[in-house]
């Protein structure tokens, strides 16, 4: 009878994850006309959807081919016109934001050489698939990095929910490269808890190529070898020698890009009115509080555990806990798609969630409230999709925004689960050498 009950759960658990992703599948395939459908009239403000690839693409193309700048007035007066069929007047407020410039660092050119010879249509294609195959490698890798094995139904649920859930899918829509720095941070985890320090640096000197969210991974990863130089120090090299042979070769193509690229930096900013997703959320004087509180919890458990081994569950914890300040407190264009890096907290609390489950209320409460925040948008697109079967349709004009709305929870929710597991996990308060005993051992295999 038993077995009979685990085989059902499993069934019931793949046929919910089945309906979910379907109706996330038929629900972001829909999105984009509903967003047009009730929003004003046309204008300037609305690009033709070129996606987020293109000025990367294009830009790569006239420097290597036609040895042009591509942080220039020309490129970017080019790549507006290719967007809005015309060139911007930065005088006017409604035509000040988004802009469509060049704004990674030179050496993304590097990586995207290869296809500067294809028509873009082609390379479109070709890239929407590199990054589905980067969705489906972080969730792998990180499955690894947590160590945590699923039966086969669990996993082929996990896959779909993640694979069609609102910032892969974004990510994939608007053929965003945030995907594959992702991937490579994920791969960095992997490759240290492997052992492999040097491979690690290599990995993470790459991920660069999207700044922003390396940020906080970089310091914990500095704090982490620098707490044990003599062993950890490949990891430093891998990434001084790997990140140094990309800036140098960057600085061949186009010398002096280095020193500028600040100010392309501040340009981006102002133009993109980039801000922080508490800065979203919040008005100025909570937002500040909440980043510190939140900077200072974090910072105190990675100054503590930093000399713990990579297998161990503290350093599991405080990558999570900077991959969540990344998406919470670090300054960029808001949207979803930053949320790919919360999959290693999601699989913490897989992980741990028959240990929680028996803890204290807290506990459980934090716990199903991060699994239901982590679930709400799929279960709503449920809802969006279920009444009408066409796009256009009222109840769907109407409900269209709510699974969008609802993922911005997410982020604050596995903050606050962070908070609770790090309780969970250790009876007294951490010592500089020592973590501290487990209230209990979680097992590396999974229930689900």
């Amino acid at each position: 009878m038993r077995a009979i009950r685990i085989k059902v759960r499993q069934f019931t658990l793949w046929l919910i994850a089945l309906i979910c992703s379907g109706s996330m599948c038929l629900y972001w395939s829909r999105s984009a006309d509903a967003a047009h459908a009730s929003s004003a009239a046309p204008s300037v403000s609305k690009p033709k959807a070129l996606t987020d690839f293109y000025p990367g693409w294009y830009a790569t193309r006239e420097l290597l081919l036609h040895h042009r700048d591509p942080y220039g007035a020309e490129v970017s007066r080019e790549l507006q016109i290719a967007y809005y069929g015309k060139e911007l007047d930065w005088s006017r407020p409604e035509e000040q934001r988004d802009q469509r410039r060049f704004a990674y660092p030179l050496y993304f050119v590097l990586f995207v050489a290869p296809t500067v010879w294809i028509p873009f249509y082609i390379v479109r294609t070709v890239f929407w698939w590199v990054l589905a195959a980067c969705a489906a490698l972080n969730v792998a890798l990180w499955l690894r990095f947590v160590r945590i094995r699923l039966s086969l139904p669990a996993l082929a649920a996990l896959f779909a929910l993640v694979l069609t859930s609102i910032p892969v899918s974004q990510n994939l829509s608007i053929l965003q490269p945030l995907l594959i720095p992702a991937c490579f941070i994920a791969g960095a985890a992997v490759a240290v808890v492997s052992g492999r320090l040097f491979l690690a640096g290599v990995l993470l000197a790459i991920a660069t190529v999207k700044p922003q969210i390396c940020l906080l991974p970089l310091a914990w990863f500095g704090l982490w070898v620098f707490s044990d130089w003599k062993r950890r120090r490949p990891l430093f090299w891998g990434f001084a020698v790997i990140l140094s042979a990309l800036v140098l070769g960057s600085e061949w193509l186009l010398p002096g890009w280095v020193i500028r690229y600040p100010g392309v930096l501040r340009a981006y900013a102002e133009y993109t009115k980039t801000t922080s997703f508490l800065g979203l959320l919040l008005p100025p004087l909570l937002q500040w509080l909440i980043t510190i509180l939140e900077l200072a919890a974090a910072a105190q458990f990675c100054w503590q555990v930093r000399r713990q081994p990579a297998d161990s569950p503290a350093f599991a914890l405080a990558l999570s806990f900077v991959l969540t300040l990344t998406v919470s407190i670090v300054p960029a264009v808001i949207q979803p798609f930053n949320h790919v890096l919360l999959l290693p907290v999601v699989l913490l609390a897989i992980r741990y969630w028959r240990d929680l489950q028996q803890g204290s209320v807290v506990m459980r409460a934090a716990v199903s409230v991060f699994c239901l925040c982590a679930l709400l948008s799929p279960l709503l697109a449920v809802v969006a999709v279920a009444r009408p079967l066409t796009p256009h349709l009222d109840w769907f004009l109407k409900m269209w925004p709510v699974p969008l709305a609802a993922s911005m929870a997410v982020p604050l929710a596995a903050f606050g689960f962070l908070v609770v597991l790090r309780k969970a996990l250790f009876q007294s308060p951490l010592r500089d050498a020592d973590c501290g005993p487990l209230n209990f051992t979680p097992t590396a295999k999974g229930e689900l």
